[in-house]
């Protein structure tokens, strides 16, 4: 596999933080001041798929729509060697995804402000015109002491409007354990869908798994659009009946069931707890 230069334009890489399927994540030094930076890089073999290209450009831009302290921050995309990567804040924390790995009751006294936070970042998302499209734990960043940044942006989307109602829907894009009935099946979006997304992470958060699981990927999306929604507290004797109904209102099938507006869920995160007891303990320590 071909490796990276050492600099991309004023950014030299440090080392690598991350990786997916078509690009790579780099911690790095910016210009002549070493500011820290995070660079999300298309990997090279992937670097003259114009696809792949396309996809960071569009973060850059919904990125650059957004002005949130719980939503990582976009500087620029750029072209350096071949290789189209985008500049962004860098938060030195490790995903939730590696947090509930290490076990979801070091999490459990942070939940509440992480959780909190996302909806926070995400009703900012909402109120530029956006929705998300694709909230899980591994595109939220979390501190030890509970502060959250929401990132990747790559597939959001305008929120449907009367063309979107008109026309209907793009082609499904997401991650099947997070999906939306509405998203798998191909049709307009609006925040409704994050919603549904998010309550599938904070199930996670509080059972320390996904709402829904299965063998194949038909099978997971066949249980997002009929199965009956788990209870959480069968999986923590600790969950509340508030976290419980707040769940299971976000897990609604239909997207008029759901809370209307991410705004809500705050409101509602705020006022309730999700635990009737909570050890203290440290949160995992990881490295991003």
């Amino acid at each position: 596999m071909a490796r990276l230069p050492e600099q991309l334009g004023s950014v030299r890489l440090v080392r690598q933080i991350g990786s997916g399927r078509n690009c790579q994540v780099w911690e790095g030094r910016d210009g002549v001041e070493e500011r820290a930076v995070a660079v999300k890089v298309v990997a090279p073999q992937r670097a003259d798929d114009p696809r792949e290209r396309a996809l960071l450009q569009h973060e850059c831009r919904v990125g650059r729509t957004l002005d949130h302290e719980a939503v990582i921050r976009i500087d620029r995309f750029a072209v350096d060697e071949g290789l189209p990567h985008v500049v962004m804040e860098y938060y030195p924390h490790p995903n939730l995804k590696k947090l509930l790995t290490a076990g979801r009751e070091g999490l459990e006294w942070v939940a509440q402000p992480i959780a909190l936070q996302v909806a926070l970042a995400l009703d900012h998302v909402h109120a530029r015109g956006w929705v998300h499209r694709d909230v899980k734990p591994d595109n939220v960043l979390a501190a030890p002491d509970g502060r959250a940044k929401l990132i990747d942006l790559a597939i959001a989307a305008r929120a449907r409007g009367f063309l979107g109602r008109l026309f209907g829907g793009a082609p499904p894009k997401g991650t099947p354990s997070y999906m939306s009935p509405e998203q798998i099946r191909g049709r307009p979006l609006d925040a409704r869908s994050d919603i549904y997304s998010l309550g599938c992470v904070l199930f996670e958060l509080i059972a320390g798994r996904p709402p829904f699981t299965a063998s194949t990927t038909n099978d997971l999306l066949n249980r997002h659009v009929a199965a009956a929604i788990p209870a959480v507290e069968a999986s923590n004797r600790h969950a509340t009946s508030a976290a419980s109904d707040l769940i299971r209102r976000m897990l609604a099938k239909r997207p008029e069931d759901r809370p209307r507006t991410m705004q809500a869920v705050a409101a509602e995160l705020r006022g309730i707890r999700l635990f009737d007891h909570v050890p203290h303990r440290e949160m995992p320590s990881l490295s991003r």
